[in-house]
């Protein structure tokens, strides 16, 4: 209901901002992945957050990562409201390639901003808006590619993923 001198606008941004966090509620949880998988792709439980960037809730998102014993690579898993276009119009230039993984189709990209070729994220989309697994060598002298880190995770992670 419009109260008496609220514009059309702040009215759609009051029930966009209620839209997502009731959206956000309902996305799957990757904090529900088990410690053993977690081991398992070689992250150590003990570095595992859902903060993003150290704000306990942002909606639209929800996150859980660490890293491996030894910090060469830092591993996410994302739940979110965006579709997999929304994240094509936001990484407008970056180069989408479909992948298959545990028979599920998504895509890789590599974000606009990494110059140095560290990062690498992989894209599933979800009834509920999309997935994603991101990989960040944290150690440039890393022997295995971003890409191919990716790869090893997303064949465990993947299966466990909501349809």
């Amino acid at each position: 209901m419009r109260e008496k001198g609220e514009n059309w606008a702040a009215l759609v941004a009051r029930r966009s901002a209620t839209d997502r966090r009731a959206a956000t509620n309902a996305l799957w949880d990757p904090s529900l992945i088990g410690d053993d998988v977690w081991r398992q792709i070689g992250v150590d439980p003990a570095t595992l957050s859902s903060d993003i960037g150290g704000i306990d809730r942002i909606d639209g998102f929800k996150r859980c990562g660490g890293h491996d014993h030894l910090r060469l690579y830092s591993i996410d898993v994302w739940s979110q409201i965006y579709t997999v276009d929304d994240f094509r119009r936001k990484e407008a230039g970056a180069a989408f390639v479909p992948v298959t993984i545990a028979r599920r189709h998504g895509l890789r990209y590599r974000p606009v901003f990494d110059r140095a070729g560290d990062h690498c994220n992989l894209i599933f989309a979800s009834t509920l808006g999309s997935f994603s697994i991101e990989v960040l060598r944290l150690e440039p002298g890393s022997a295995i590619a971003p890409l191919n880190r990716a790869i090893e995770v997303a064949n465990i992670m993947v299966p466990l993923l909501p349809r």
